[in-house]
């Protein structure tokens, strides 16, 4: 064989193999991770620089958990620009014993209004459930559902205080899922991005938006396996049949991730979950593939940092 044969066998070999940061060359990694799980899981990985997308039961829906008040946060947006909503309007607090045991509008004194503003930082960042029923029956959960449809996002809806005559599609979703709402991990991939690409609400709205899914005060599943120095926009869930998260990674080669389990075994909530463990694994396998150049493994006491939700007793 001439040099030049060699030379040119040589640059197709190159050409024909897969780059380093090539999601393709780590889903059976990530599949492994979803067919060993003991329920379901499901995940979707998009890089935001070149297209490129893998997945596993990404269009089947799953339980949002606390992952749906994305959703409800597009709408506030929304109708805030339109005109509907105001950034400073205060809203009641629901009466102590109609309250969600959850940071921390269940705390504050009977007769406390918050405004919007307030309302979101709590529903987005600390993930209160009382904040969140609060803003979604303000905004109403028929302009949530009526947006996500506009998107052909059939697999996501919010169900919050659905009745079945307003709404039967919402209702029975209600009944099958038993939480805030339901999504996909591809749907909620599809969100996300519309949200960094500021499709989702005007410019500086989806800027916004970002800061605040930037404040995530349960940072233990996706966050956990990223270095701290990278920006990362997430929103997590929890339920006892179900782990969630999902979030915008602004690293080197960005990218959207989110995962999904259902019908866990393990509905222990403790640190060592197998969903918060596959979750964090999912992460760390991701991060480092596409940055092969600043691989990243949390420190060995890492765990003794976790969130604790408070710790709020008495009152």
């Amino acid at each position: 064989m001439s040099l030049l044969t060699s030379a040119f066998v040589a640059v197709c070999a190159l050409q024909a193999a897969p780059k380093a940061t090539d999601l393709q060359a780590l889903k059976p990694k990530l599949d492994a991770i979803s067919k060993s799980f003991h329920g379901r899981l499901g995940y979707y990985v998009k890089r935001l620089d070149n297209g490129e997308e893998i997945g596993i039961r990404d269009t089947e829906r799953f339980p949002s958990a606390s992952t749906i008040k994305t959703a409800i946060m597009v709408e506030c947006f929304r109708q805030i620009e339109r005109g509907e909503l105001a950034w400073d309007e205060r809203l009641q607090t629901p009466p102590v014993d109609k309250r969600s045991e959850s940071l921390w509008v269940a705390f504050l004194a009977e007769g406390v209004k918050i405004n919007i503003d307030g309302l979101i930082h709590l529903m987005m960042n600390v993930s209160d459930n009382t904040a969140t029923v609060m803003l979604a029956d303000r905004v109403g959960i028929n302009s949530i559902e009526q947006l996500m449809l506009s998107w052909g996002l059939r697999d996501t809806a919010c169900t919050i205080h659905v009745d079945e005559k307003d709404n039967l599609r919402l209702y029975r979703l209600r009944q099958i899922f038993a939480n805030m709402g339901v999504t996909s991990p591809r749907d909620m991939g599809f969100l996300l991005e519309q949200i960094y690409r500021s499709k989702a609400a005007s410019p500086a709205a989806c800027q916004k938006m970002i800061r605040i899914l930037s404040h995530q005060y349960w940072d233990d599943f996706l966050s956990y396996a990223i270095p701290p120095t990278v920006g990362v926009a997430s929103k997590v869930g929890a339920l006892n049949r179900s782990r969630s998260d999902s979030a915008i990674v602004f690293g080197p080669r960005p990218y959207i991730v989110t995962v999904y389990t259902d019908h866990q075994k393990d509905q222990r909530w403790e640190d060592d979950n197998e969903g918060n463990v596959a979750i964090r694994r999912i992460s760390g396998l991701i991060w480092n593939h596409l940055h092969p150049e600043r691989p990243y493994n949390p420190p060995p006491d890492a765990r003794k940092w976790y969130p604790t939700g408070g710790g709020v007793e008495g009152g």
